[in-house]
């Protein structure tokens, strides 16, 4: 499609958003009286400026002709009436009568007099000293702003990006980028080191200058918290980031020591596997520390109650309800109530709720502060039926909000006895929190799987706490729920312990809960996902296509991927309806869609899911709805919003589904881990299909070599304790 480009006037703005530079508005062209609708990004624009905008036109169904601007240009207003509107809407003190005697007085040499004889202003009737003055300032500041906007756009930095930067740096933009552009990724959401790469190679900044080397360093840094860790070995820091450089490594090893002495870097001595330095930014470092330091306090704290004869008051619980626990499982309900931190890990079928139940059941009516709570919504509700005690998200039960949490070491919980599921999903920013909430007579018991993925956030906070021996830790072996129940339990029990299971369908069953289909061309998976999505398991187990499958996927990209099968699974279950375009999505009413990122204003949490239950594209507002609560959601709020129709494995933990789809093919070689496949097969409560290979299956279950996270944890936890003065 050609771009047209139309010059003109921006009669007036429709609506804007200030976060983001949206913008609708009225916009007279040149020579052309009837105004025209256009939208788009928008930098420091006023009423009342000429704008030369390059973009195409658009039919909306709703808004109708719009101009759609990909990009624009400010320049100076050249018609009389133009000059006019632009003083009466840019200047401070001029309204449209003295604008109207200005341009009257001095016609086309109006911005020739402002900009080299302000003074001369003073001529136009009723022109007081004190207008000039405000005129002047507003001015050169208008002078001032152009000038900086046009050095970042021939930068090539776009409209909205210069918008945040302008913002963060004001008048002071253009001597502070050309000092320093690599700043710029560090002090200005959504500007990476990438793009700050490119505006220094554009200011001809050295490709080994020392700035360049450092903000490679913390580049790697940041980026590897995406990967779950929370801190690199020396060596291998100074390797990546030199690879992502192009620079021989002596060249980064100073840029570390630099950043080290800066306190941008810290340093935990020997604390990597192989005994490097683990070299970690300030947050997290600081995070591990008080990590530890609160389990030394709250296991050092004498509880406020102890129960009498709790093996006795347990024999009751049991012969009361004709219920009787393992022995394993009754050692993990006594450890609960003989130590102050206890973490009981294990399997699907294996009893853990079971133990929550008899736990709570001996401590009512001799502990009365009792909380419990989850990572995510979902199960945190599956805690609260199966426990029949309220649960809430840890997010929630921490109070969080813009400004963090509100419950913290100066407002602790009044809690006695904290139980917390799904606890290999908390990482090490949220483990913080939690101790840091905790008062120190608090009893803690930490619920989880730790054969599952580690956190989708930085850390693996239950391995590393189980690996320490810092804790007590109840692990159940005993599945109790029956295998010829389900194939779901049997086959992750094998799983988890290496065993290849029997793909083929068994004979003489009807329905049945797992079900595996050999398929080895990734168009031809993506066909039988669709398939059985929009027809198959609705029809034969009466499920809901969106609100009860659940597509898993090992990765991101490719054609199984999450991005594609999302874009297929729209078109096949959703395809028409209102909408909004946000870059290369889509979001339609009727959507599944996930949160991506958490967001406190909000209360709505990274993989927290909803449904779009309305669009207003002009204003770009989305209705999302999270367990029947209506949220908003601006433009700039929807980089963090995905369709969810298909997700990584990663982000279903902690979440279960009625029916879950899997494709497993050699496609994803790079992924396929035993724990991967174990934590998507366990996702499934009624049903779990693969579609894949005998060769993927066989590969992930082999394959029980644990991908590495550096962490911090486990030194901080060997630490001795200080010594008390």
């Amino acid at each position: 499609m050609a771009v047209e480009t139309l010059v003109g006037t921006l009669d007036r703005i429709t609506y804007q958003n200030p976060d983001n530079g949206f913008l609708v508005g009225r916009f007279v062209r040149e020579r052309d009286a009837n105004p025209v609708t256009i939208r788009g990004n928008f930098t420091n624009v006023h009423e009342g400026e000429t704008l030369k905008l390059l973009g195409n036109w658009d039919d909306h169904p709703r808004f109708g002709h719009q101009f759609l601007v990909e990009s624009y240009e400010i320049t100076e207003p050249t018609s009389l009436e133009g000059i006019e509107r632009f003083l009466a809407a840019s200047l401070k003190g001029i309204g449209p009568v003295l604008a109207k005697r200005i341009v009257k007085t001095f016609g086309a040499r109006t911005f020739e007099i402002i900009d080299t004889q302000p003074e001369l202003l003073l001529e136009v009737p009723k022109f007081s000293g004190k207008v000039l003055e405000g005129v002047k300032a507003a001015w050169q500041e208008h002078r001032a702003v152009r000038e900086i906007l046009v050095f970042l756009h021939g930068l090539g930095i776009s409209a909205g990006f210069a918008d945040r930067i302008f913002r963060t740096y004001g008048l002071m933009t253009q001597p502070l980028v050309k000092d320093n552009p690599y700043r710029l990724a560090l002090e200005v959401k959504g500007i990476g080191f990438r793009t700050a790469d490119g505006i220094a190679r554009a200011l001809g900044i050295a490709a080994d200058a020392p700035a360049r080397m450092e903000a490679g360093v913390l580049q790697v840094l940041d980026e590897v918290v995406s990967e779950g860790h929370t801190g690199l070995p020396r060596p291998e820091l100074i390797a990546r980031a030199a690879e992502m450089l192009e620079v021989d490594p002596a060249r980064v090893a100073p840029a570390a020591t630099r950043l080290e002495g800066d306190g941008l870097l810290k340093c935990l001595p020997g604390a990597a596997e192989d005994g490097a330095d683990l070299l970690m930014r300030p947050r997290l470092f600081k995070a591990e520390a008080a990590i530890a330091a609160g389990l030394r306090r709250i296991l050092a704290g004498r509880p406020l109650t102890r129960l009498a004869d709790v093996p006795g008051l347990l024999a009751g619980m049991e012969r009361a309800g004709g219920l009787y626990l393992a022995d394993e499982q009754r050692g993990a309900v006594l450890a609960a109530l003989e130590h102050k931190v206890l973490i009981v890990t294990g399997g699907p079928g294996t009893g853990k709720t079971t133990i929550l139940r008899f736990l709570l059941g001996l401590v009512e009516g001799a502990i009365a502060e009792i909380a419990l709570a989850a990572p995510t919504g979902k199960a945190a509700k599956r805690l609260a039926e199966a426990t029949g005690k309220p649960a809430l998200t840890l997010h929630r039960l921490l109070e969080a909000g813009p400004k963090g949490f509100a419950r913290n070491a100066e407002r602790p919980l009044e809690v006695e006895l904290m139980i917390v599921d799904e606890s290999s999903m908390i990482d090490t920013l949220l483990m913080e929190a939690l101790l840091a909430a905790l008062p120190t007579h608090c009893r803690l018991v930490l619920v989880g799987d730790v054969d599952q993925l580690p956190s989708v956030g930085a850390g693996r906070v239950l391995g590393d706490l189980i690996a320490s021996g810092a804790v007590t830790v109840a692990r159940l072996e005993q599945v109790f729920r029956q295998a010829g129940e389900s194939l779901i339990t049997a086959h992750a029990h094998g799983i988890r312990k290496g065993q290849v299971p029997n793909l083929n369908r068994p004979e003489g069953e009807d329905l049945l809960d797992f079900y595996f289909m050999e398929e080895s061309e990734p168009a031809r998976i993506v066909e039988k996902i669709v398939l059985l999505v929009t027809r198959r398991i609705p029809e034969r187990f009466g499920l809901d296509p969106i609100a009860d499958v659940q597509v898993l996927t090992p990765m991101h990209r490719g054609l199984t991927g999450a991005q594609n099968l999302n874009r297929v699974l729209q078109d096949a279950l959703n395809p028409t309806g209102q909408e909004i375009v946000f870059g290369e999505h889509r979001f339609r009413v009727g959507d599944r869609v996930m949160q991506t990122r958490n967001d406190y204003e909000k209360e709505v949490f990274n993989g927290d899911m909803g449904t779009i239950a309305a669009v207003e594209s002009e204003g770009g507002l989305l209705q999302i709805l999270f367990d029947e609560r209506r949220v908003p959601y601006e433009r700039k709020d929807l980089e963090n919003v995905s369709l969810g129709y298909a997700i990584t494995v990663h982000k279903a933990q902690g979440s279960e589904y009625p029916a879950v789809v899997l494709p497993l093919s050699m496609q994803h070689a790079i992924m396929l881990q035993r724990n991967l496949l174990y934590t998507a097969l366990t996702r499934g409560r009624r049903l779990a299909v693969i579609i894949g290979t005998t060769q993927a299956v066989r590969m992930a279950v082999r394959n029980d070599k644990p991908v590495v996270r550096h962490t911090g944890l486990p030194a901080r936890l060997r630490e001795p304790p200080p010594e008390t003065p």
